[in-house]
């Protein structure tokens, strides 16, 4: 049954997420697990809200990073598959942001609502989790709206990458990441990033480079960690010089409302107390 069939069915979906989030608990439960740093969650919630970033395909088992008492918000698309990652979060109490940018794609996908909808997340104190990359280009390559939504919130990105020692890579763009149990897991998170207000272009690709850079370091790390190897190889960067005098990234329709949102930006640039 294809996809598209399954996300027409509400009962269906609903009773594939709950075996989904069954089997990430399952995973979690009989794996030897590991964190880096040691203090992994009081690490990362000195600096609540954050946006939690990850690579397409590697996040199977982040949802399981949840606390009682967080609040997150994970952006997902609005495509068939969409459907099952969204009715698999609910079971972990992430809510959700239905939107996906449209990259090099000239439909809209949501992507303006999205962007929206996270900034007002995280204005009300709300981790967002974002993948970084999208399916439009070149798999492992971060694309601008992340950055550009540090930039708008004054909230850092923090990378976050989970591995484990057994695990099934599809054949599909990202090389989506099934963990298997029994394995040994590792959860790893890089230092927080910040992006200024002031940002110009130059400094907005440099940062959007060093995020990816950060998510190629915590993703291998991860593995090593688990003692597996990572399935998708790095990948070229996008090249300098795709972004426009007010810091949006030409071609890219997820970014064309940033400049003029209008949102208020956060001003400390401290971790929470």
């Amino acid at each position: 049954m294809k996809f598209q069939v399954v996300a027409k069915k509400p009962m269906v979906v609903a009773l594939i997420g709950a075996m989904v989030g069954s089997f990430v608990r399952l995973v979690r439960g009989t794996s030897s697990v590991v964190f880096f740093p040691g203090d992994f969650h009081s690490e990362i919630a000195a600096y609540q809200p954050f946006i939690l970033a990850m690579w397409h395909g590697q996040f199977m088992m982040l949802a399981a990073l949840n606390k009682p008492g967080w609040k997150v918000a994970a952006i997902v698309s609005r495509h068939a598959d969409g459907e099952l990652i969204a009715a698999t979060l609910k079971r972990f109490n992430i809510d959700l942001i239905r939107g996906a940018g449209a990259g090099r794609r000239k439909r809209d996908r949501g992507g303006t609502f999205a962007f929206r909808a996270a900034l007002s997340a995280l204005e009300r104190g709300s981790i967002v989790a974002m993948t970084a990359d999208m399916p439009t280009d070149e798999p492992r390559t971060v694309r601008p709206g992340i950055v550009m939504l540090a930039r708008l919130s004054g909230r850092p990105i923090i990378p976050v990458a989970a591995a484990s020692s057994r695990f099934v890579a599809l054949n599909t763009w990202s090389r989506m990441t099934i963990n298997l149990p029994f394995s040994r897991l590792a959860f790893v998170a890089g230092q927080p990033l910040f992006v200024p207000e002031n940002a110009d272009a130059r400094t907005l690709d440099e940062l959007r480079r060093k995020v990816q850079r950060s998510l190629e370091k915590v993703t291998s790390r991860a593995y090593a960690l688990a003692g597996g190897e990572w399935p998708m190889p790095t990948v070229k960067a996008v090249p300098l010089g795709h972004y426009d005098e007010t810091g949006r990234q030409a071609g890219d329709r997820n970014l064309q409302m940033a400049g003029n949102q209008g949102s208020p930006r956060h001003t400390s640039l401290k971790p929470s107390s």
